[in-house]
């Protein structure tokens, strides 16, 4: 429209042979004419005019030098020299809705200038006119489309899948999460009955038909819907009528997965009973351990008193190393049940990891075992509990050497930096040691409780590795095959940034 208009001011000066042409509109927001669009070759206009100007131009007027400038455009006129300067105001006996206004240097042709403005005036204002409806048109679809915008977002941004439908019950549009939850793109889907695609429950259609009879709001309440998959999972549906006219328009049917929270629900209460599990055996171990130690030292006590060549002594060395060994397991159970408080700082592995190994020294020199530790350069320090940390590695040592104690063996400990997955900093300690491997079916549950390899090992040593390493918010990893195992450690580095 606008290049129409500048156009229309083209056309008219040159048809009258004027230096300038102007279009003027009636402003909607401040009382004041705007300047829309210049014709002929000078722009000698003033860009705004008040609307005290429009009630002194109405109808067709002529200015010319000598007579009095009682408006902006006159005074324009008269200051850059024109001859004369002619106006138009445009619009019906309901009010003006803009003003042509044109000015030449040359000769004045009074009745030529006059009877054309006569001739284009009726013209010009309705194709202004038309222009303003177009203008408030197009503001109000923008305005609409902000609005769509905005709920285009909050549609999809929404936590439910949202299905409308047609009155016939096919599938008009879906949001992002609906796609996401089913599995299917929504223009795959767009005019397919409703049933084809939630599917999993007989009540969805009566439902459906219910609300589309007058129901407003109709919760459907738990059903358990197939994704595109096959695989279900449990869902609560809305159903709401969208009524226009009288009749309904569209349903718009709300899904809500609820798997998520299930699985949160049922995660809770498995900790619960973790939790109690584990004061109950706390309570067992503390309870069992007083009789296990007066049996052992009756033990010692009986066997002192029989002959060293006795028959028996040999059943009571048995039962004494069962005392220990249900001693240790008590132990193991308590040290797991029992709720450690960390304090975090950073750690030096190089010197850390060397003090242990060195107290193992004794140890490996009994079974031909050689340990070596290899730190790359640049490595930063660990930010870890020393106190737990040792326990950890302590337990992956003692592991290696029981399971090199028959061979011996090398024992190799690696240190290196890493990034990980968020961008943070990590340190690596991979344990090596070449023992004849952990059991493919024994590998994939080495850190749950109770599993282990050696005869009279408890299985929870690894357990409760795991359990520091993980308080550590870090992660431990095994991978064994026959004539090796590596677990590898991964802790966060120490950055000075941690609080």
């Amino acid at each position: 429209m606008s290049h129409s208009l500048k156009y229309i001011c083209a056309m008219v000066s040159r048809l009258l042979d004027v230096e300038a042409c102007a279009l003027y509109q009636v402003s909607a927001l401040s009382p004041q004419m705007v300047k829309i669009c210049n014709g002929g070759e000078e722009d000698v206009f003033p860009p705004v005019m008040t609307l005290a100007d429009l009630v002194r131009l109405t109808g067709i007027q002529i200015w010319t030098p000598g007579r009095r400038a009682l408006t902006l455009v006159h005074r324009a006129g008269q200051e850059q020299g024109l001859t004369f300067v002619a106006s138009a105001s445009l619009g019906n006996a309901g009010g003006a809705i803009g003003l042509l206004v044109l000015g030449g240097r040359g000769e004045v042709r009074e009745e030529r200038v006059l009877s054309t403005l006569r001739m284009l005036r009726r013209q010009i204002a309705a194709f202004l006119e038309n222009y303003l409806k177009v203008e408030v048109i197009q503001e109000r679809l923008s305005a609409i489309q902000q609005d769509f915008d905005v709920l285009e977002s909050a549609i999809n941004g929404v936590n439910e899948g949202i299905f409308i439908l047609k009155p016939d019950l096919r599938i008009d549009k879906i949001n992002v999460r609906a796609e996401w939850l089913f599995g299917y793109a929504q223009y795959e889907i767009v005019g397919v009955p409703v049933e084809n695609v939630l599917i999993g429950s007989d009540r969805l259609r009566p439902s459906l038909e219910a609300a589309l009879e007058g129901v407003p709001i109709h919760t459907i309440g738990d059903l358990s819907l197939h994704r595109r998959n096959g695989l279900s999972f449990p869902a609560v549906v809305q159903v709401v009528r969208v009524p226009a006219e009288g009749k309904v328009n569209a349903l718009v049917v709300l899904v809500t997965d609820v798997s998520e929270g299930e699985a949160i629900r049922i995660r809770t209460q498995q900790l619960e009973q973790r939790a109690l599990l584990g004061e109950v055996t706390s309570v067992f171990a503390h309870e069992v351990r007083n009789p296990i130690n007066n049996i052992y030292t009756g033990l010692q006590v009986l066997s002192a008193t029989l002959p060293p060549d006795d028959a028996n002594q040999e059943h009571l060395t048995r039962l004494q190393q069962d005392c220990v060994r249900l001693n240790n397991l008590m132990e193991s159970v308590l040290n797991f049940s029992r709720n450690t408080q960390y304090k975090f700082e950073p750690v030096d592995l190089k010197d850390f990891l060397q003090r242990i190994l060195d107290r193992w020294r004794p140890r490996f020199g009994k079974v031909n075992i050689e340990a070596q530790l290899f730190v790359q350069e640049g490595t930063p320090k660990a930010y870890a509990d020393p106190r737990s940390l040792e326990q950890v590695f302590t337990n992956l040592i003692s592991n290696a050497v029981d399971a090199m104690s028959k061979k011996g063996g090398h024992l190799t400990f690696q240190v290196s930096p890493k990034i990980g997955s968020l961008g943070r900093s990590e340190v690596v300690i991979a344990v090596l040691d070449d023992g004849p491997g952990i059991p493919d079916e024994i590998r994939e549950r080495i850190f749950e409780p109770f599993v282990t390899t050696k005869p009279n090992g408890t299985g929870l040593g690894l357990a409760i590795t795991k359990r520091i390493v993980t308080a550590h918010h870090g992660s431990i990893q095994v991978n064994s095959f026959p004539g090796g195992t590596v677990f590898e450690v991964t802790l966060q580095a120490y950055t000075g940034d941690e609080s």
